[in-house]
């Protein structure tokens, strides 16, 4: 059976840069018998697959099935939006997933970074300022009350950013839902985001394809380095830090 390979992010661990890095080497890796698909979207040189979540996560079994490619089409699938992990709570749509998947004729292997590293919060965060022009921004206050209360966060949707959802930290619940529907089938490898190439290099393992052929993007969504003038990042950065420590004290995120 042919194979799709669908990675699912998480947030803040090179989805970008790994997009990049599919859509760079499209035509070594059609050579090689997989096939890449890229929306017609705002994401420049990079392949993103947003829609194809938002059909999953409506559960549109009609446009998941136009966007998937004929079965006579005999290359294994590449898919990428760290939107699916958005999905990790919710195990009915895991499983829709699964089984969407196997009915159009693809074996599914399910790929998830996660990150454990002392800024993660405060790299979602600023995430989340760079989308100040869409939607309404929490306070740092806010964004740490979320995340205590729930464990994981939630912006506020609105007409403009239809794919405003839930970022979950909790790296333990996220991996053990995704390997309750999908097994052996479901790969987890951990992010370090001073690890250069690795990501690229751990993703080309998985398919199986010598590393040394293919090409490696500039990094994309880079944090912004804290200046010591730039006060108010300064406190997110040791605000952010210290609750994180207190939040995941009996549920870790590293595994």
């Amino acid at each position: 059976m042919k194979k799709c390979f669908l990675h699912i992010g998480n947030f803040k661990t090179g989805s970008t840069s790994l997009q990049s890095f599919l859509f760079l080497n499209k035509e070594k890796l059609k050579r090689e018998n997989f096939r890449v698909i890229k929306e017609n979207n705002f994401f420049k040189n990079t392949i993103h697959n947003q829609k194809l979540f938002k059909y999953f996560d409506t559960k549109d079994f009609k446009k998941i099935k136009n966007y998937f490619p004929e079965k006579k089409d005999n290359a294994n699938l590449i898919l990428s939006s760290e939107f699916f992990s958005c999905l990790s709570y919710d195990l009915e749509k895991i499983l829709f997933l699964k089984k969407t998947i196997l009915q159009l004729g693809f074996q599914p292997i399910i790929i998830f970074y996660f990150r454990s590293d002392y800024s993660y919060l405060y790299s979602l965060y600023v995430q989340q300022l760079t989308q100040r022009h869409n939607i309404k921004i929490d306070s740092v206050f806010e964004f740490k009350k979320k995340v205590e209360k729930f464990g994981y966060y939630f912006n506020k949707k609105n007409k403009n950013y239809y794919l405003s959802q839930n970022y979950y930290l909790d790296n333990r619940k996220i991996i053990n839902n995704w390997k309750k529907i999908f097994k052996k089938d479901f790969i987890y490898i951990k992010f370090d985001k001073k690890s250069g190439k690795k990501i690229f290099v751990d993703f080309s393992d998985i398919l199986k394809i010598n590393e040394q052929e293919l090409q490696f993007p500039n990094k994309k969504n880079v944090s912004r380095t804290i200046k010591i003038w730039n006060f108010k990042r300064i406190f997110y950065f040791l605000y952010l830090n210290f609750f994180q420590k207190k939040i995941f004290s009996s549920n870790k995120l590293d595994l």
